[in-house]
């Protein structure tokens, strides 16, 4: 039997940011790990270049849930490129991830970028 951090579980269990959408979204980027089926969505508010808000869907594991909501409570308040500049090794850490579960930690990373460079391609089209 698997044994998870309990900061894992919390996550897990009480998922932060959370949700169907997010209303005013600037930035929506999703990733598909076909191994296993898990799928992540992120939709991101950023305002005057900041990660104002966030929300995400995830269908998959525990520890993918996990992930990304730890994720966005790392990428909220910051500046869009320094949430660009986290990594699945910063949610590894925090979360004690096993270390066969760090695609999890992938996937969430790379929907975030996905959602802050569907921000930026949003931003230059209205420029």
């Amino acid at each position: 039997m698997k044994r998870y951090s309990e900061i894992l579980l919390d996550h897990f269990n009480h998922p932060r940011n959370a949700g169907t959408a997010l209303p005013g979204d600037t930035g929506v980027g999703t990733a598909h790990y076909p191994t296993c089926g898990d799928v992540v969505r992120i939709f991101l508010r950023i305002e005057d270049e900041i990660v104002a808000d966030g929300r995400f869907q995830a269908s998959g594991c525990g520890p993918g849930i996990a992930c990304t909501s730890a994720l966005l409570e790392m990428a909220v308040g910051r500046s869009a490129v320094s949430a660009a500049a986290l990594t699945a090794e910063d949610i590894a850490r925090i979360l004690e991830l096993p270390q066969e579960k760090a695609h999890c930690a992938e996937l969430a990373v790379t929907a975030l970028r996905n959602a802050l460079q569907d921000h930026a391609s949003r931003a230059i089209g209205k420029e």
